[in-house]
């Protein structure tokens, strides 16, 4: 079945009004786990172009045999009438042979003969930069760096192989607030904060080779919901890392992965440790442990949803780790249900069994049912190290120390289980 969209002799008044009211006004996204059927709702329906508009005044744009397809001898950008705020967007991309280039804009802007904003990179040529990130029409190459030899090479080499030339790619978009995150056939190829557009419109490119047919098919788009306290900077320090494992978990590690698994619950997904770890560790201190891979910061502010899953006694409890060195150098906070040397505080381990170094704490927390806001803040210079539960604005622990500086960050439970969720790191 063959569909074709007309160029437009001019732009219709009607799509700017839409457009305009629809950035000023804002469009609501869908709760989470209420994005149209399974969670997911497709952007093309396999037949028609509905859905989509050529803000250009040249390229063709069409359907056939189940595929959009794009045709121009200059560049031009198919976009949806719709504008999306936070979701995660999947689509696949099959190039034709010989020099070619395309993209996915997300979140960008449209206007006659114009579009510009965030896009997905789909790069065949030999410089192999599929996957990156590039703003269309502004700042230009964010990931990698045109400037930076070494941000090249180090983005090929973590991305070689994951664009096929001669084949159909797909590209996974996830993006809640500033956080940003491409995916090429799986592979994370981008992970990168920025603030400069919230919302907009996604759109796919053809880069303007004459003759030649790009073709996308299987486009759908799952909206989500921004935790309300995903913020762009938090006590003056930037965004640095935000987490909701609706892409999975493979920017995490652990000491126990088997006791590790993403959980379906309400049409979220949350990281749980759902059984007891079979790690040693090499002094007395926590058996499970989750960090962030290749993040350390100093000064931080880390928060996330925990529950705590298990039985109700003195010791249930879940803990948050940072300042991480090595297996036997870093801090951990405690939280359970009665205070005692070695529950329900801020513990040092430095080479040695885990030591209780809070000053101020509570006699003990309540996990009782279901999830609570918990917050760690530390600022490395005055060695204040603050924690909060539900009540962001009275601490439930305190204390001074200096003895570790800049580190990983991680959660897990001293020997219990427990779920989390959105986990932000603002920090530097």
């Amino acid at each position: 079945m063959r569909t074709m969209m007309q160029r437009p002799s001019m732009f219709r008044s009607d799509f700017v009004m839409v457009l305009t009211v629809s950035l000023a006004l804002g469009i609501a996204p869908l709760a989470r786990g209420q994005a149209g059927d399974g969670l997911w709702k497709s952007l093309f329906d396999g037949q028609t172009l509905a859905g989509w508009v050529n803000p250009y005044e040249w390229g063709k744009a069409w359907v056939e045999d189940g595929e959009i397809r794009l045709q121009a001898d200059k560049k031009f950008f198919l976009a949806t009438e719709k504008p999306y705020r936070d979701f995660i967007f999947e689509a696949q991309i099959k190039m034709p042979e010989g020099q070619s280039n395309s993209g996915f804009m997300f979140r960008c802007h449209q206007r006659l003969n114009r579009v510009y904003g965030y896009q997905a990179e789909v790069d065949p040529s030999e410089r192999q930069w599929s996957g990156g990130l590039y703003d269309e029409g502004r700042r230009g190459w964010l990931h990698p760096r045109s400037d930076d030899a070494a941000s090249a090479q180090a983005f090929v080499a973590a991305t070689k192989g994951a664009f096929k030339r001669y084949d159909w790619n797909t590209y996974r978009i996830h993006c809640v607030g500033d956080s940003i995150r491409i995916y090429v056939n799986g592979v994370l190829t981008t992970d990168y904060v920025d603030a400069t557009d919230r919302q907009g419109y996604l759109a796919i490119q053809h880069h303007g080779e004459k003759g030649k047919i790009y073709r996308f098919r299987n486009l759908r788009i799952r909206e989500l919901e921004a935790p309300p306290a995903l913020t762009g900077t938090m006590k003056d320090l930037p965004l640095a890392f935000f987490e909701d494992f609706e892409s999975g978990a493979e920017r995490w590690t652990h000491t126990d992965p088997n006791a590790w698994k993403l959980v379906a619950e309400d049409g979220n997904h949350v990281y749980a440790q759902h059984q007891r770890s079979q790690y040693e560790p090499p002094v007395r201190s926590p058996f499970n442990m989750a960090r962030v891979k290749d993040l350390k910061v100093g000064d931080f502010v880390l928060q996330a949803r925990m529950k705590q899953t298990s039985r109700e006694y003195g010791h249930r409890d879940m803990c948050l780790f940072f300042g991480y060195q090595d297996p036997s150098h870093f801090y951990y906070v405690h939280i359970a249900t009665k205070a005692d040397p070695h529950a329900n505080s801020i513990f040092l381990v430095n080479g040695a069994p885990r030591v209780s170094v809070a000053q101020e704490r509570t006699d003990g927390t309540d996990w009782a049912t279901g999830y609570h806001d918990v917050r760690i803040v530390r600022n490395v210079e005055a060695g204040t190290i603050e924690v909060y539960f539900d009540d962001m604005a009275k601490p439930i622990m305190k204390t001074v120390d200096k003895t570790f500086g800049a580190g990983e960050v991680g959660f897990g439970t001293f020997d219990d289980t427990g779920n989390i969720d959105d986990v932000i790191v603002w920090g530097r």
